[in-house]
């Protein structure tokens, strides 16, 4: 069990996977990496925080954790001496095989041998996350340990809190063993294929694609990237990446290139856009959508998807309303965000039922993460009031301009249409929620003013882009 180092290990296998050249470029020239954005260093350590939450499906073990690449090799030893013991329950257990390193979140030994636990925090199960467990099975029983079962831990989608979570009730156990078991062919060949392009001397060519975002973003991408042409298909924001990526893998890399009649009605138009640098507006459509008698109020809303609810009637990932900023049509407004720690329906239910009782419609933005909160936890207000997220505007392709990219949120739309000014804060939404759950009592104060500011400058990116969507019906634009 015991190998001295090791060429690969979950994470660099399943980049492989994903694309060679990434893992080439990983070990060969990682200095040419992305920086990781915050909301990437967040979902990481919502991935440690399930992990260790979900130790308590079996308690008592022991953790043979390394603290440090150095101490891997102790690892091992640590962990091939408590199997040896029989060690009831083992965390993150270390195996190396063949110069693969592994680490187990849980391994359980019972009356009828040894079990493998993998946890993630989702609340479904990928196709990624059976590869990432055929590798550790491979792994593991490679090394000598005959494992009765392999299992992925997941949070239970139907689970709803309701007081402290039962962690036999949040998380769910799938067997997975007939699966990985079937991938061993595929698990040696990839093993060999990645030994093989780490042994280069120059990187593999490889073409961008889809593959550079699925399953995950590369952190290459800025690298990999960086010298495509301006007349590429992949420059065509307003046509699904997929379909660029297919156009791209026929052969058709730039714009010139596609065939007049391939492209279905909407992508179609999107191309004549970029042809003749003119925009898309359904004048019609926009009409029917944000014209009215009624004089509209501008809400932002600050939403936060815990992997595990914090608050009762909420279940994994469900998005929460926590703030709001309200900007009316001559740009005053307020913020109002719910102390950290506090259910938040009722306070919110209070504040946005005051706000849009002033007008009866209100414009926001936020896309699925909004219309899912509302629907489900505030119907009486949607039933009463009018709600228009303005984001549908560009999603629905009513209004496009050549390089517009139709989902990147409201502050990005407006910024791209020169309706804000250079100093506007713009947080991500993902980012906004990772502050608030991750406030500190000794900063609440400041951070709750920042977000507000944020939310803010949300709420007036909505106002600008539908006063600017409001010109175009009439002609100003």
């Amino acid at each position: 069990m015991a190998e001295k180092g090791h060429t690969l290990s979950k994470s660099t296998f399943i980049r492989g996977v994903q694309c060679l050249k990434s893992l080439y470029l990983n070990k060969h020239r990682p200095f040419l990496r992305d920086r990781l954005s915050p909301e990437q260093l967040a979902k990481f350590r919502r991935g440690h925080e399930v992990g260790k939450l979900a130790w308590q499906l079996f308690p008592g073990g022991i953790n043979c954790a390394p603290g440090h690449p150095s101490q891997y090799t102790a690892a091992l030893e640590k962990t091939r001496n408590l199997i040896v013991e029989k060690t009831p329950v083992i965390y993150e257990a270390a195996f190396s095989h063949h110069s693969v390193l592994v680490l187990l979140d849980i391994l359980v030994k019972n009356e009828q041998g040894w079990h493998a636990y993998e946890v993630k925090s989702s609340a479904s199960i990928s196709e990624t996350y059976i590869t990432d467990a055929a590798l550790q099975y491979h792994v593991i029983t490679g090394s000598g340990l005959s494992l009765q079962s392999f299992n992925i831990i997941h949070l239970n989608p139907d689970f709803i809190r309701a007081g402290i979570p039962d962690v036999h009730k949040l998380f769910c156990i799938q067997v997975v063993t007939d699966q990985v078991r079937g991938l061993g062919s595929f698990i040696s060949a990839q093993i060999e294929k990645s030994r093989e392009t780490l042994s280069l001397k120059h990187s593999p060519s490889i073409p961008t694609g889809q593959h550079c975002y699925k399953p995950y973003p590369c952190d290459f991408i800025g690298h990999c990237w960086k010298k495509t042409d301006k007349d590429s298909v992949y420059s065509l924001t307003g046509i699904p990446f997929e379909t660029r990526a297919r156009l791209a893998a026929a052969g058709h890399l730039t714009i010139p290139d596609i065939p007049d009649g391939l492209l279905e009605e909407n992508d179609a138009a999107i191309l004549a856009s970029h042809l003749s640098g003119k925009d898309i507006a359904d004048k019609d459509r926009i009409r029917k959508m944000i014209d009215g008698n009624v004089t509209p109020v501008f809400i932002a809303f600050l939403v936060v998807r815990p992997a595990v609810p914090v608050v009762d009637g909420f279940r994994p990932f469900g998005p929460m309303i926590v703030g709001l900023n309200r900007v009316d049509i001559q740009g005053k407004g307020e913020s109002f965000i719910v102390e950290p720690g506090e259910n938040p329906v009722y306070q919110i239910r209070n504040k946005l039922g005051q706000w849009a009782s002033e007008s009866g419609m209100i414009v926001h933005s936020g896309g699925e993460w909004v219309k899912d909160t509302l629907s489900q936890h505030y119907p009486d207000l949607t039933e009463k009031f009018i709600f228009l997220d303005l984001e549908e505007v560009f999603l629905s392709g009513y209004f496009y301009r050549p390089g517009l990219i139709p989902d990147a949120g409201i502050n990005d739309i407006a910024a791209f249409l020169n309706l804000t000014g250079p100093d506007q804060i713009n947080i991500s939404q993902v980012m906004a929620g990772v502050k608030y759950m991750e406030v500190k009592k000794e900063n609440m104060k400041e951070t709750l003013k920042e977000l507000g500011a944020a939310i803010s400058a949300e709420a007036d990116s909505c106002r600008s882009v539908y006063n600017f969507l409001k010109s175009i019906i009439y002609n100003e634009a």
